[in-house]
């Protein structure tokens, strides 16, 4: 759910909580539904099991502000990918890996947050409320879809939203 301030701020929803067809479809090129294997939601959360396929946005986005929380399995791992282009042979995504806690964490399967913000040029990815990482796209038009990859055991997911910005 949001909060009325996500909601003023122009803040949607990525994922209903429920249903696995609700803006997320199969990452090959010219799908337009859901029939990624080892998905399932369960617990408000978007579940992917060990060998799932990668998903991505039905939509494309130039400038956003992406959150997500996940979790990992122990053993597991994974990837968002943003600028994604599955339309073309060129590749424009750019990376932000999951990382799992550190191994002296003290609940091993907490959520973390990640928010990438991309705004013209730069991009940045925080990772539970910090900055981790600066990266400068080359195109300030550069748009494309989110990928949900995930590699290994399962990972988890939940609270996908995503504001735009309006052209500058």
């Amino acid at each position: 759910m949001l909060t009325p301030e996500e909601e003023v701020l122009g803040w949607i929803l990525l994922w209903d909580g429920e249903s696995l067809t609700n803006s997320w479809v199969d990452v090959s090129a010219g799908s337009s539904n859901f029939t990624a294997r080892g998905w399932c939601a369960t617990n408000d959360a978007l579940v992917a099991s060990a060998g799932a396929d990668a998903i991505r946005t039905a939509d494309s986005f130039t400038d956003f502000d992406f959150k997500v929380d996940y979790r990992l399995s122990p053993g597991a791992s994974g990837q968002i990918l943003y600028f994604h282009n599955a339309e073309t042979n060129v590749d424009t995504s750019i990376a932000y890996p999951l990382t799992p806690l550190p191994p002296d964490a003290k609940d091993p399967l907490a959520w973390q947050t990640v928010r990438i913000v991309a705004r013209r040029k730069p991009v940045t990815h925080w990772l539970d409320g910090k900055i981790v990482d600066r990266k400068k796209r080359d195109d300030a038009e550069l748009q494309g879809r989110i990928v949900l990859e995930p590699d290994g055991g399962t990972v988890e997911f939940r609270n996908l939203k995503i504001r735009t910005f309006g052209k500058w």
